[in-house]
């Protein structure tokens, strides 16, 4: 009788143990829920072994028991991905993915007959975005004069943000038209359009951010000359391509970070938020990217400002 009692017990012991180590139902839930939107979503989802991926993935959220257990593993799917622009916010804790104080960008000093814009990263509120863009223009308007060469647009150390406030508060220089597009795994394209003032993704205007006065160059058409080095990523990389196959355009400095991509935010059921890679950056021309973006002259920071003014000089 007391071996079969004591038999009984190590059973319910190895029970409560085998429990223990594995997932919970909800955390299991958690992780399906995040692979599902993955392996419909994201932009290597056709190159990626996706029975292997959720391996590994469990494997990192083994003995979890609650969602925010599985952080640690979602962190490791987003990782996974290879895309190297996918992000995980989790809801609450946990932010692993902490960035450093942001550069801080100053205005260089350039000739009187050399027109220069510094376009910086954007983040914030659509009110704070509506400043970034008001900023802009009449930082623009100020420096806009008959006898310019040309203006200098430099995105150096712009690591990105919202794309659609720099395309709005640097129109008046790119001009209208179309400037790019969002190209996607199966082929679709849908443009960046700015005409007079307004953006329009494929025909639909996004009206989020305005540009309260349209303003026009006192001469259409200028030479630029764009900076970037491997600093200028995302969103920053997003204005570099909206300037490739542009007439009278040169780019100068070091190729950009390597992040030329769009991404889609998900919001899951706990409130956590990943930004997916879903597309990358397309050209004027179609030409697509995804990847760093070499400047059309690679020169060393010391020498890329001069460089970029002795070059609009010899274009007059």
């Amino acid at each position: 009788m007391y071996r079969l009692l004591l038999l009984f017990i190590v059973f319910l012991s190895c029970k409560t143990t085998s429990t223990d180590n594995s997932i919970s139902p909800e955390a299991a839930a958690y992780i399906d829920e995040v692979v599902t939107i993955l392996k419909a979503n994201s932009i290597n989802r056709n190159k990626i072994d996706w029975p292997i991926f959720e391996a590994k993935v469990l494997a990192k959220a083994d003995k979890a028991k609650t969602v925010e257990e599985t952080y640690p593993a979602i962190h490791l799917a987003i990782k996974l991905l290879g895309d190297g622009h996918s992000y995980f916010a989790p809801a609450v804790g946990d932010n692993t993915e902490e960035n450093g104080a942001p550069p801080m960008l100053t205005d260089e000093k350039v000739p009187n007959d050399i027109g220069y814009l510094r376009v910086r990263y954007c983040m914030g509120s659509n009110d704070q975005k509506q400043i970034y863009v008001d900023d802009l223009l009449k930082t623009i308007r100020q420096r806009d004069k008959d006898n310019l060469k040309g203006w200098i647009v430099d995105l150096r150390g712009n690591f990105g943000g919202d794309m659609l406030p720099m395309l709005l508060g640097t129109g008046p220089i790119l001009g209208d038209g179309i400037l790019g597009y969002t190209a996607y795994p199966d082929g679709q394209m849908h443009s960046w359009n700015y005409e007079q003032g307004k953006f329009y993704y494929d025909a639909i205007e996004d009206s989020d951010i305005k540009v309260k006065e349209y303003y026009r160059l006192k001469r259409l058409n200028p030479f630029v000359a764009v900076l970037t080095d491997t600093l200028t990523a995302s969103s920053g990389e997003a204005l570099t391509v909206a300037f490739k196959g542009r007439e009278k355009t040169k780019s100068f400095g070091y190729k950009t970070y390597g992040v030329s991509t769009s991404n889609q935010k998900f919001v899951l059921s706990d409130g956590s938020n990943m930004l997916i890679t879903v597309a990358v950056f397309a050209d004027r021309n179609k030409k697509r990217y995804g990847h760093s973006i070499e400047p059309d002259k690679v020169v060393v920071p010391e020498n890329v400002l001069q460089e970029a003014i002795e070059w609009l000089r010899v274009q007059n």
